[in-house]
């Protein structure tokens, strides 16, 4: 009697989890989170920066101040400005920016800025520490300068979205 209780007790335990509908549902449900939160679909600006730019890095950090784009040649400041409120305090804090030794410093396109998260969220920032989350200004060729954010929507979709803003950093580029 006990080898038959034992018999039965062993398949039970060796019994797969049973394949219902709801099953498949919770382990779907488990593997799609555990895909989010072991892959990261936050911030870019939580990744880890090494200390030497791959062959596929975007950016190079030229000095403390400055990090060049290897595509464009374009140089981004390291540092962003205190919040402005308003489109004429961002352009002053441009035309008035002396950084790396350049004077030529101006507002990036809402473009350019969203260009420049596309090399973050690719992980192809290289060396450069530079914190591109954030609110910042930009300026267009219509003179219409903008402050916005562009962001990952809720459902961590690939792509990001451009959000207005009433007050923002200012990020300089050059040229």
């Amino acid at each position: 009697m006990e080898d038959s209780n034992t018999k039965n007790l062993q398949k039970k335990s060796t019994r797969a989890w049973p394949q219902t509908g709801a099953s498949k549902t919770v382990l779907l449900a488990f593997v799609i989170l555990t895909f989010f939160l072991t892959s990261g679909c936050s911030s870019f600006s939580k990744q880890s920066v090494t200390d030497s730019p791959s062959a596929s890095s975007r950016l190079i950090a030229v000095d403390n101040d400055l990090c060049q784009d290897t595509k464009t040649g374009q140089m981004w400041q390291v540092e962003r400005s205190r919040t402005l409120r308003s489109l004429a305090a961002a352009q002053n804090y441009t035309e008035t920016l002396q950084a790396g030794g350049y004077h030529d410093w101006r507002l990036p396109t809402v473009a350019e800025l969203y260009e420049l998260y596309i090399i973050f969220d690719l992980h192809e920032n290289g060396n450069c520490t530079l914190q591109a989350e954030g609110t910042y200004w930009s300026d267009e060729e219509d003179l219409q300068g903008r402050v916005g954010s562009w962001e990952l929507d809720a459902n961590c979709d690939p792509e990001r979205q451009f959000f207005p803003k009433k007050k923002g950093w200012v990020r300089a580029i050059r040229p």
